[in-house]
């Protein structure tokens, strides 16, 4: 996403014996993204809308009465800013957010 390569689509390419024809954009990205593992908060209850009320989002997927996946993963989202140091920021915020279950 970063550079602007899909790469499942290049992945299934490879995979059907396809010649690659996309090249990397060797400019500045547009955008930064980040990925995000949500987990259920040891104090609270949150839901997906919390979330959305609170940050923009590019994807996200929170279901907290779902089994939890590796390091307790009950979801995901990926967030992005043209300005780096700000997506830290944000994803920062994001994950204080969901360990104080929103407080």
């Amino acid at each position: 996403m970063k550079f602007g390569v899909d790469l499942f689509d290049i992945e299934i390419s490879l995979a059907l014996g396809e010649e690659v024809t996309e090249t990397l954009d060797s400019g500045a990205p547009a955008r930064f993204y980040g990925y995000l593992l949500l987990r259920r908060p040891k104090g609270g209850d949150l839901t997906q809308k919390d979330f959305e009320r609170n940050f923009l989002f590019d994807e996200i997927q929170y279901s907290p009465d779902a089994p939890a996946g590796p390091y307790g993963r009950v979801g995901q989202a990926i967030v992005s800013d043209p300005d780096e140091l700000k997506l830290h920021r944000t994803m920062d915020d994001i994950v204080r957010f969901n360990e104080a279950g929103g407080a």
